[in-house]
């Protein structure tokens, strides 16, 4: 049996085939185009809209033997934080979030602390959340008090906005107001 291999330096042949560029692409290497010739970022950056940082980001991707390198990159860090607890400790957690269903990471760290365990709040709470990302525990329903359930008030009844009482029946003063201007009446209502 024989075993035969792809050409040397095929990959680059590749890289070179005439990539599907759409109309961002397009602008991309003809902005890049533009730069290179005339070597004045200003009138480039003000011809396609774009801000300075931006050019020089594209230029700086750009690879005029791999057209790929004027497609959109992906915006997530390259370095992503990496989880610092150890698994007995995420363990415990879980257990006292199954004992304590309810209970929040600023008490469960006390829980914690009193175990003999080292650890922030905020560590515990990355940790929680982690549990409920992976589906290790699940989050008690609250309950709800819904509108049917509510209780009338038998007292304070609010009347109608068109209401008027059938008779007066006594006159009280509703506001005491000091008044330095001769002449000036107190409001007085009816009830």
């Amino acid at each position: 049996m024989r075993v035969f291999s792809i050409a040397k330096g095929f990959h680059r042949l590749w890289k070179l085939q005439t990539a599907n560029l759409g109309q961002k692409e397009l602008d991309r290497l003809r902005a890049i185009r533009i730069f290179k010739s005339t070597a004045d970022v200003k009138l480039t950056c003000a011809t396609f809209g774009i801000s300075r940082a931006t050019l020089y980001r594209w230029v700086g991707r750009f690879d005029s033997r791999d057209l790929r390198s004027l497609s959109e990159q992906s915006r997530r860090p390259k370095r992503l934080r990496k989880p610092k607890w150890s698994f007995e400790l995420l363990k415990e957690v879980k257990q006292l979030r199954r004992q304590y269903p309810r209970w929040g990471k600023d008490k469960l760290v006390v829980l914690l602390r009193d175990q003999g365990w080292k650890t922030s709040t905020s560590t515990v709470g990355r940790i929680i959340n982690c549990l409920k990302r992976r589906g290790d525990i699940v989050e008690p329903k609250r309950p709800t008090i819904s509108s049917k359930k509510r209780q009338i008030r038998t007292y304070a009844i609010r009347k109608p906005a068109d209401y008027r009482p059938q008779k007066r029946r006594r006159r009280t003063t509703a506001d005491r107001m000091q008044s330095d201007s001769p002449g000036r009446e107190f409001r007085d209502i009816y009830l």
